[in-house]
């Protein structure tokens, strides 16, 4: 049976349309947005503000899904192995760049197996120490660190945590000796630090600035490259340390492979509703900035994040588990 060439034509024009046609379509199903870490946490929060914006753009199903465990590894993986057709999505947070260099093996590449979507946001940690330390600046800080007999003792998050590796950094621009007291998560940390148990921390700008102005802890510098508007009589710490600053962020990614103009589509209505009052306003409450970003500058981003946190691992002598 002989096939004629304008129906030959006619079939390859179809088949390629239907790429192009699902991707005009998209998202024609729920879509789902991975959350790495546990329900009620910042990381959650901003999932289901990004799934309550693309909803309403695209009239269309968007569902959290918490994949927890292993510092984010569990959900990153997770979309990792999906299908690269914009329907599972991650959530990233600060961890994603740091759990490379804190695991020995993934089961996913970093900067292979995902594709930016773009930023939403950028958190900010505030250096903090117990009232009574008797210091006031990050100059005294320093100082009382460098005439310590001993290494002075800071509380963190936990081994890992992006203010464990923060300070660590800080330590070493510094030129500071600071000994480490992991905890299994920021409020039993700054609950010992409140009572003087453990002198300094950095911790999350939002959750500590009510403890701040009741005097229950004692602010000394933003980790900001200037001072913070939640906190603006606190200096930040590159007035002390000049160059010295470090902000966590959130943005959303899909799985490498993912078409452009899937990509495009999600960049666009996230963008527009990142600009909106209400945005900032929901966002602000839970102690994010705004931050958005094309597909091309989240990628410039991710990278320089990876690099960075490499170093810092590396600084802070972490051996791979």
């Amino acid at each position: 049976m002989k096939i004629s060439a304008g129906l030959m034509a006619i079939g390859l024009a179809l088949t390629a349309s239907g790429p192009a046609r699902a991707q005009q379509d998209y998202p024609s199903r729920p879509v789902t947005i991975v959350v790495p870490f546990a329900a009620g946490g910042t990381v959650d929060l901003m999932g289901r503000i990004a799934a309550e914006a693309l909803q309403k753009a695209f009239g269309q199903s968007f569902i959290v899904e918490n994949r927890t465990g292993a510092g984010g590894v569990v959900g990153n993986q997770a979309v990792a192995r999906s299908a690269p057709d914009g329907y599972t999505l991650l959530l990233a947070p600060t961890a994603f760049a740091i759990v490379p260099w804190i695991y020995k093996t993934l089961q996913y590449d970093p900067r292979r197996d995902f594709k930016p979507v773009g930023l939403m946001g950028l958190t900010a940690n505030v250096m903090v120490v117990s009232p009574n330390l008797g210091v006031n600046t990050v100059a005294e800080f320093i100082a009382l660190a460098k005439s310590s007999p001993k290494p002075v003792l800071y509380a963190s998050p936990g081994v890992g945590t992006p203010q464990h590796l923060l300070v660590e950094y800080f330590a070493s621009q510094a030129g500071i000796k600071l000994s480490h007291v992991p905890y299994g998560g920021s409020a039993p940390a700054l609950v010992d630090v409140m009572a003087g148990q453990l002198p300094m921390m950095f911790a999350d700008i939002a959750p500590s600035v009510p403890l701040i102005q009741s005097g229950k802890i004692k602010a000394l510098g933003a980790l900001t490259p200037a001072r913070h508007p939640s906190l603006p009589d606190v200096p930040a710490i590159s007035e002390t340390l000049p160059g010295f600053s470090a902000v966590g962020w959130q943005g959303l990614l899909a799985r490498a492979g993912t078409p452009d103009a899937i990509v495009d589509r999600l960049n666009a209505a996230l963008v527009a509703y990142l600009k909106t009052p209400e945005a900032a306003r929901r966002m602000r409450d839970i102690g994010v900035d705004v931050k958005w970003s094309t597909p091309r500058e989240t990628q410039d981003w991710v990278d320089s994040q990876l690099s960075q946190f490499e170093k810092l691992v590396k600084a802070a002598g972490i051996d791979p588990v």
